[in-house]
């Protein structure tokens, strides 16, 4: 099986596609993993990773360490994951990219559909989200937080706010940053998740919501 731990807001994680992810993230931490671990950082697939989901329904976070809608993943690839996610309806899938324009597809009913955002340049990708793609339920991943925002996103069903790690505390996010998109998220009436690395920042009391 291939499961990995909790990220908190996922019960755990599977990953169909290995190898190194092609996205140009600086902050990457598999990037370091395959270096360190010697990895075969080969791009393929492993719909293997499917056959073992437990019966009783969890919050999966599908493709943790690569991006399902990015440019260098084909639709046939695609075709084949999405294809296995009807056999488990108990279970709720979570999918985040850096790719919205990529997405080609209307989601399945037990998927959560989100976009990942570190900084104000970032905010088209939920615009993109949030206008042209069909999912149940769509949510925003300030993960790592880098800057402070200069609007917020409208509409989304769910935030989750985390810190970068690994780096020391050079890139650690503000409380005011995490404060003020918590306010603006408790005024639009979305859920909000703060990650556990946000402790030394936040403080023990942690919002860490779901939506319904």
């Amino acid at each position: 099986m291939s499961f990995k731990k909790s990220v908190g807001w996922a019960d755990f994680s599977i990953n169909p596609i290995k190898g190194l992810c092609k996205s140009e993230c600086w902050y990457c931490w598999t990037k370091p993993l395959y270096k360190r671990k010697f990895l075969t950082p080969e791009i393929r697939l492993d719909l293997t990773v499917f056959d073992h989901l437990p019966k009783k329904p969890q919050k999966i976070f599908l493709c943790s360490t690569h991006d399902l809608f990015g440019d260098w993943i084909s639709k046939t690839w695609r075709d084949l994951i999405f294809a296995n996610i009807p056999y488990y309806p108990q279970h709720t899938f979570q999918i985040l990219t850096k790719f919205p324009q990529n997405i080609d597809r209307e989601m399945p009913d037990n998927v959560w559909l989100g976009v990942s955002i570190t900084r104000p340049s970032e905010m088209k990708r939920w615009t993109n989200l949030y206008f042209h793609q069909r999912a149940n339920l769509k949510f925003v991943s300030f993960e790592p937080l880098l800057e402070r925002l200069d609007c917020y996103p409208s509409g989304p069903d769910w935030i989750i706010i985390g810190k970068l790690t690994g780096y020391g505390h050079k890139h650690d996010p503000d409380i005011a940053w995490i404060n003020d998109i918590v306010k603006d998220c408790t005024n639009q009436g979305t859920k909000v998740f703060l990650k556990n690395n946000l402790k030394d920042i936040w403080g023990e009391n942690l919002i860490q919501e779901f939506p319904e």
